[in-house]
């Protein structure tokens, strides 16, 4: 993974399509679940280019405990009107295990991967 700063993607990604809808979505994420998200990763779970060129756009939603997969990506589409953005939720540690296990979505994540939001560089170990 990567981890650039928000004001380099900005100044890069200001006219692409998603860029609104993706910081909107930030925002309510933020408001709504602040406490809770570990990170948000943008990434390729087919090891695409990113950002990609057209919809969706994938994020992994990572969260300090356990969620219901269900649920959460129900209440994550709620807060991205514009139905551009793909969710992968899971518990940081419930990745960690994930990506031990060789599972594929979390190693493409942790391939593609660019860091958008993070808490207190809990995804050091992760970043290249």
């Amino acid at each position: 993974m990567q981890r650039p700063s928000w004001n380099t993607l900005r100044q890069s990604w200001a006219d692409l399509f998603f860029f609104e809808p993706l910081s909107e979505f930030l925002t309510r994420l933020h408001e709504d679940r602040g406490g809770e998200v570990v990170a948000v990763v943008m990434f390729s779970p087919e090891g695409g280019e990113i950002p990609p060129p057209a919809p969706p756009v994938h994020l992994l939603v990572l969260y300090q405990e356990t969620v219901d997969f269900l649920k959460e990506t129900q209440f994550l589409r709620e807060h991205d009107p514009s139905g551009i953005l793909n969710f992968f939720c899971y518990s940081l540690p419930d990745f960690q295990k994930m990506y031990k296990g060789s599972n594929p979505i979390a190693h493409q994540a942790v391939k593609t991967g660019l860091i958008l939001f993070e808490t207190d560089n809990r995804m050091e170990e992760f970043v290249s």
